[in-house]
């Protein structure tokens, strides 16, 4: 019986383990918090919008609704038919467990555990890719770095967050394990046009097959996002590298015909029986078309003995005379490629966080968002990326490398722009920090001393001396084993448990029992519960009965799923264009205004919560374009007379407290009389730091807001009403007279979480 595990049984338990490692951080961490109760809280916004979508699709599969009139009202939603596999994978499983009826239960059970699966199998690819690219260890690293580390790949897979960003993930990461694989093989066996004379026979067969495959996972990937097309660009960018630095070479372009070949027929075949998209046909067909093109410029200039440094001027030529003829046939597609390029553009000033760029999250430079992603990966991966580059510029331009830099590179840029691709990134970040952890393990073994020959089995075997090489040997690789854990992967721990544990994006229990007591206390918009599960065609008649219910664009997808209701707004923002309306009613200080975009929307029922007057009340203001210095600021104020210590403090405007939002939900509607009303006096100052601020000089107390107003009129300098209570207004109020409270629920210091009105016109 051998006394130690084979290498591959050692690498299958490692892997395996990790897998188990990455469920139990996605499962095991947020359990409590999605099985509440008799609840099962879904921990992302768009998790409703695809569980509704699952909810009516196991009703009548494998048939999908183009049209949904409960995602919005009026007007309806379209669903993910153009992009559907996510959706229908999921369904899927879940009419295969409930055996051709599933429960409620089972459906939200098994929704609830499909990404945290999907994401711990992307362990499986990312150690192929690894040990594809480097070695069996650089892979070993590579899947357990991948499988702890925190952040956007970690937060979106976990129980209960299901989308598709997860499935984008494992599909693309398992179609660049086949190209890397594809690529390795081609270049290997030297794959050229003579082989397909006998396409099943070794060369040809590996590289082909695993061609094809990568094509596959590439057009599941491309049913399941509408922005797939990054991925394909990321292949073609790729291919335009690898065929210039060939022609260079003076290497034969063919295997690299071939393998694109092999890869995209595939995904433009899938692509093609799943969705009617233009966009992505085209595009698909150019990516198809653009390996055979490069290997027919290739040949010519070749055949031509024209110098090789002309192919690039050349390749940008044809490129333009491509772009050009698109235009002149298709102006409108050719406009729609160009604007797919806007993922790589920056907007610094959006309220939708995940479109914030990575090094500004805020508006401001900040390596917060990288740390709290990657931790030491964020500039380990660097100086892997850097290594790459450079082994590459010393001619050693291996395919499967140059791919790894233009994916990374290409996705960098992405996430740059827009910190959500970091659930891309981290799979690049996880290789490339792997690929430097085993230079510096190979590094330390061969400093150790020289390998030790292989010995003939023996009955007696004499045990090295102490001192020997082979003992140093070992004692610094496993010094060095422990050192490249701490560096690059311990850091990951606390944070990926913190990541896993939290749950920011699930309704609070307030919310789930308002959006019930919806369901079961206002009345039915179809006249009939069962019509939720109905299949829908398009253009849809609503009924007298149907009517909207108001709230911020966040909460649409909860109330469709949650309580089977019809949202005014919701999270696709721009299904009815209601976002502006919605944004102006809430920031309005005028009743019959807010009412009127009630009418306007169709809306019986208007909910409001906590945050959309405290964390969230910038984004009506933004949105309905006025400005947040019009309803708060922040000043500072000194503890006492002399004291050097500044406190800051944030100041409410009467224009705050006007606000239809904070007189709903702040005051229940009720009319308010200030028992005290605070005047305030204040100067612009300057830091040490050169930093302009607003200091409170002065404050002086009223008895009513009609005097305190008069008395900031009447005083010269810079004076103002306000308040840093917002509980707490300085002006009177007026009762609402056109809408009745009918729900609340929850508690946060006095003020109800959740408040539920119905409109009474």
């Amino acid at each position: 019986m051998p006394k130690t595990l084979p290498q591959k049984a050692v690498t299958g338990l490692l892997v395996a383990s990790f897998f188990g490692i990455a469920l139990y951080l996605r499962i095991a961490l947020p359990y409590d918090q999605v099985f509440s109760g008799d609840w099962v809280k879904f921990t992302g916004v768009d998790a409703y919008w695809h569980m509704r979508i699952v909810d009516n699709l196991v009703h009548n599969f494998p048939h999908l609704n183009s049209f949904d009139p409960y995602l919005a009202f009026p007007g309806g939603g379209g669903t993910s038919y153009a992009f559907p596999f996510f959706d229908y994978l999921l369904a899927g499983v879940i009419w295969l467990i409930g055996l051709g009826s599933p429960t409620e239960h089972t459906v939200n059970t098994v929704g609830a555990y499909f990404p945290a699966v999907l994401g711990a199998l992307t362990v499986i690819p990312v150690y192929f890719i690894g040990r594809a690219m480097f070695d069996r260890w650089a892979g070993i690293i590579a899947a357990g770095l991948v499988a702890i580390m925190p952040g956007e790949f970690l937060g979106r897979s976990i129980l209960g967050f299901t989308d598709h960003h997860v499935a984008e993930v494992l599909f693309t990461t398992t179609a660049m394990m086949f190209l890397i694989l594809s690529l390795k093989s081609a270049r290997a066996g030297e794959l050229n046009l003579g082989h397909l004379r006998h396409p099943l026979k070794a060369p040809a067969v590996r590289p082909l097959l695993y061609g094809l495959l990568a094509g596959i996972f590439l057009g599941l990937y491309l049913v399941s996002w509408l922005g797939a097309l990054l991925f394909v660009f990321v292949i073609v960018a790729y291919f335009l590298v690898q065929f210039t630095l060939d022609h260079l070479q003076k290497r034969s372009p063919d295997y690299l015909c071939l393998t694109g070949a092999a890869v995209f027929l595939p995904a433009l075949l899938i692509f093609a029986l799943v969705s009617g998209s233009k966009l992505a046909s085209a595009s698909l067909v150019i990516a198809l078309l653009a390996p055979v093109a490069l290997t027919a410029l290739s040949r010519l200039m070749s055949s031509r003995q024209l110098n090789p440094a002309f192919y690039p001027l050349a390749l940008a030529a044809l490129g333009g005379a491509a772009a050009g003829m698109l235009y002149a046939i298709d102006s409108g597609l050719f406009r729609s490629m160009m604007d797919q390029m806007a993922i790589f553009s920056w907007h610094t000033g959006t309220t939708n966080l995940e479109m914030q760029p990575l090094l500004f999250p805020s508006g401001e430079f900040s390596f917060k968002v990288v740390w709290g992603n990657f931790t030491t990966g964020s500039f380990i991966s660097l100086i892997g990326l850097a290594l790459l580059i450079y082994m590459m510029a010393k001619k050693r331009d291996e395919p499967h490398w140059i791919l790894l830099i233009v994916w990374t590179l290409v996705v960098l840029a992405a996430t740059l722009a827009q910190r959500r691709f970091n659930y891309y990134l981290a799979v690049n970040v996880a290789v490339l920090t792997g690929y430097v952890s085993w230079q510096v393990l190979r590094g330390a073994a061969l400093l150790g001393g020289p390998e030790q020959p292989v010995q003939k089995k023996s009955k007696a075997r004499s045990a090295p001396s102490p001192g020997t090489p082979f003992q140093a040997k070992w004692a610094l690789v496993s010094l060095t084993v422990v050192v490249v854990f701490f560096v690059a992967l311990y850091p990951n721990i606390s944070k990926a448990r913190q990541t896993a544990s939290q749950t920011r994006f699930a309704p609070s229990d307030a919310w789930i029992g308002s959006l019930s007591w919806l369901e079961e206390n206002t009345p039915e918009p179809f006249g009939d519960a069962d019509f939720y599960y109905e299949r829908y065609t398009a253009p849809f008649d609503y009924p007298d009965t149907a009517y909207g219910v108001t709230a911020w664009w966040d909460y649409g997808y909860w109330i469709t799923r949650v309580a089977h209701r019809l949202p005014s707004n919701n999270p696709g923002a721009g299904a009815t264009g209601g976002t502006p309306e919605v944004a102006r009613l809430l920031v309005s200080q005028d009743e019959a205004a807010a009412a009127q975009v009630m009418a306007d929307l169709g809306s019986r029922y208007l909910v409001t919560d906590y945050q959309i007057v405290t964390g969230k009340f910038h984004a009506p203001v933004t949105l309905s374009g006025q400005s947040l210095e019009d309803f708060q600021g922040t000043f500072y104020y000194r503890a006492s007379e002399g004291s050097a210590a500044l406190t800051p403090v944030m100041i409410y405007f009467p224009e705050y407290y006007r606000t239809m939002a904070v007189r709903l939900h702040t005051f229940g509607g009720q009319a308010m009389v200030p028992e005290s009303v605070m005047a305030i006096s204040w100067e612009w100052r300057n830091s040490t730091e050169g930093i302009r601020y607003r200091e409170i000089t002065k404050t002086e107390s009223f008895p009513t807001y009609e005097e305190a107003a008069r008395f900031v009129e009447e005083e010269s300098g810079n004076w103002l009403v306000g308040s840093p209570n917002p509980s707490t207004t300085p002006v009177p109020l007026e009762a609402v007279q056109h809408f009745a409270l009918r729900h609340a629920e929850g508690d946060i210091g006095g003020v109800p979480e959740v408040r539920v009105y119905e409109f009474t016109g």
